[in-house]
């Protein structure tokens, strides 16, 4: 929902290829877990029922009180009764934020139903495509898909995708336990809600848990929204963009927060846009009570952070992966990103607002590339849930507050996508590089002179691209046979006029990958907050380095200087004097990671 302050406070997720030659469900503990997904379209606010033996469909309204009500414009006849005014529940209805808009939904439901299986387990999953024209893939995101690459689910890398009318049954281990989810890989149907949870246990759950799927909404399909996108108008070549098209606003460090301009956002798939009664997810807990919540964001464009009011949050893993537990405020989470938290249900019974606000600070009054000034409003982005104690009555709203900051108590904030907001705001940031493993494996302390070092900048000149390399996908999977498959090779020389090739890394068996994720840019106000995700591998995040900030406004000053760029369009990176400090003892592992704006983040793999 969008709605104004009381007082004054990422772009789509592209994903880095690299090709190396609702409640939470029932746990299967078979050592095979089947599974078929009908995937389709539907309309939101709609309501279906039998009547004499036939479907009928109605839309639905939201009354003042936060009820549903059926209504049709339609003529009555003897076979269609006055529905105007009956009541139904919202357990029957896929409301969202409340607005009539298409949905893609798996077997009826949005979001999917969630996968929950033991680690090692083969999963089969049958993907029925009852949509009418489109393709689909799904990909399993975070899952190693060791011995199956082909199940990874990527277009015209991994797979040829799925026509209508057809299925194609994934069978793939589940590996490694943790947090996951699965999501379309197809065009941009992941933002028109195809997408569930994937929980991978090693052990059965003694602690009651349940996920928190968060995502960006919109009251367009997204392929209209993403031929929109000011990445997309642009002259052939590099170019320009010959259109402005909307944005949104810009964090407090001065980086504009998306490419678009924020709608609304759900918490498993329910929300409100602007101030309507439309229902909200409700998450119930025991007095007394510890509870996991599983974060997930499987939108694709806003930062979001996450907070509960009155509550801390215990962070235990990020993307699967168990880290030195940490208590914060807030967690900062980029599309793609998984964190795991509990919480103690020990504050008095009520109802506590779970807020997910994106990181609006206000408009950019100076945006010169020389001066950047940001005028605070009093907008505020978010999607909001509610956490009820058990016994408590749920028909209204929440009356809590979240915490106010204090320089007694500050505020933790995880994973800030900067080094700090301003000093007067009493908001301390932890950076995920800065959290670890509880253990250290043999297999992640490697010695440097067994590293392959590569560069990779996300700076985006002349629309998305790599190194300036705008990827165009093979004609066929890569895992067929290479007479088969169709590549454009990309240019020995320095790409820095918008050069369209099938950009891949080739990487040497066996060694240890260093990769260098950059988002530098020349035009300093072009950059954005990136957030990458590497398929089928964990990896070690080692370090990560930011620009250098305004502590009395947050603004950001100048790109960290670790990383020079080579030429003018700064389409080649390295580094300035050498590899900073890295952390290769005990550094955090993930799948999923936030770079910052004219700042670096360091992985490694093996």
């Amino acid at each position: 929902m969008t709605w104004h302050r009381t007082s004054g406070l990422g772009l789509a997720a592209l994903l880095c290829m690299l090709v190396v030659l609702p409640a939470e469900g029932e746990i299967c503990g078979d050592a095979v877990c089947s599974y078929r997904f009908v995937v389709r379209r539907a309309r939101t606010m709609t309501h279906t029922r039998t009547v004499q033996g036939r479907e009928q469909n109605n839309q639905v309204s939201i009354t003042n009180d936060g009820h549903l009500e059926l209504f049709t414009t339609l003529t009555l006849d003897r076979n269609r009764d006055d529905v105007n005014g009956t009541r139904v529940s919202a357990d029957d209805v896929i409301t969202a934020d409340g607005v009539q808009r298409n949905v893609i939904l798996v077997n009826g439901q949005f979001p999917g139903p969630a996968i929950e299986v033991m680690e090692g387990a083969q999963v089969a999953v049958t993907v029925v495509n009852q949509l009418m024209t489109d393709a689909i893939t799904i990909h399993w995101h975070g899952l190693h898909m060791r011995n199956t690459p082909w199940m990874d689910g990527v277009p015209s890398v991994t797979q040829c995708p799925i026509m209508p009318h057809e299925s194609f049954t994934y069978r793939f281990r589940a590996f490694p336990a943790g947090t996951f989810y699965y999501h379309s890989h197809m065009s941009s149907q992941m933002a028109d809600g195809l997408f569930g949870a994937l929980i991978i246990h090693n052990s059965q759950t003694t602690i009651p848990s349940f996920p928190l799927l968060l995502n960006d909404w919109y009251h367009e399909e997204a392929e209209t929204l993403d031929i929109a996108s000011k990445y997309n108008l642009y002259h052939s070549g590099a170019g320009q963009f010959e259109h402005a098209a909307p944005s949104g606003g810009y964090s407090v460090d001065g980086i504009e927060i998306s490419i678009r301009q924020f709608v609304s956002a759900l918490i498993n798939g329910r929300g409100r846009y602007k101030s309507n009664k439309a229902p909200l997810s409700k998450f119930t807990v025991e007095e007394g009570q510890k509870i996991r919540i599983r974060l997930i964001h499987a939108g694709g464009d806003h930062n979001f952070k996450v907070s509960i009011d009155q509550h801390a949050l215990r962070v235990l893993a990020s993307d699967g992966h168990d880290i030195n537990p940490l208590t914060v405020d807030a967690i900062i989470v980029s599309p793609g990103e998984r964190f795991d938290f509990e919480i103690d249900a020990s504050a008095s019974p009520d109802l506590y607002w779970i807020r997910t606000e994106t990181l609006r600070e206000g408009t950019c009054v100076t945006c010169s590339s020389k001066n950047i000034t940001i005028t605070p409003d009093d907008i505020i982005e978010d999607a909001r849930a509610v956490l009820v104690y058990q016994g408590s009555s749920s028909d209204e709203d929440p009356t809590s507050q979240a915490r106010q900051c204090t320089p007694e108590t500050p505020c933790i904030f995880l994973n800030c996508p900067f080094e700090g907001y301003p000093e007067d705001r009493q908001i301390v940031c932890i950076s995920i590089a800065d959290t670890s493993k509880p253990t250290s494996p043999q297999d992640y302390a490697v010695e440097d002179e067994d590293v392959e070092e590569y560069f990779l900048n996300f700076g985006f000149y002349g629309g998305t691209n790599i190194n300036g390399h705008r990827f165009l996908p093979p004609t066929a999977p890569l895992y067929q046979s290479p007479r088969t498959n169709m590549i454009i090779p990309c240019p020995l020389e320095n790409c820095q006029q918008g050069c369209k090739c099938t950009h891949i890394l080739d990487l040497p068996f066996n060694k240890t990958i260093q990769l260098v994720i950059a988002s530098y840019q020349t035009w300093r106000f072009a950059n954005t907050h990136h957030n990458i995700h590497v398929h089928g591998y964990t990896f070690d995040v080692v370090a990560m380095g930011y620009p250098s900030f305004d502590r009395t406004t947050g603004v950001f000053r100048d790109s960290n200087p670790d990383i020079v760029c080579s030429n003018e369009k700064c389409t080649v990176v390295t580094w300035r004097q050498g590899s900073p400090s890295l952390n290769v003892k005990n550094a955090p592992q993930k799948d999923t990671v936030l770079i910052p704006a004219h700042g670096y983040t360091v992985v490694r793999f093996r």
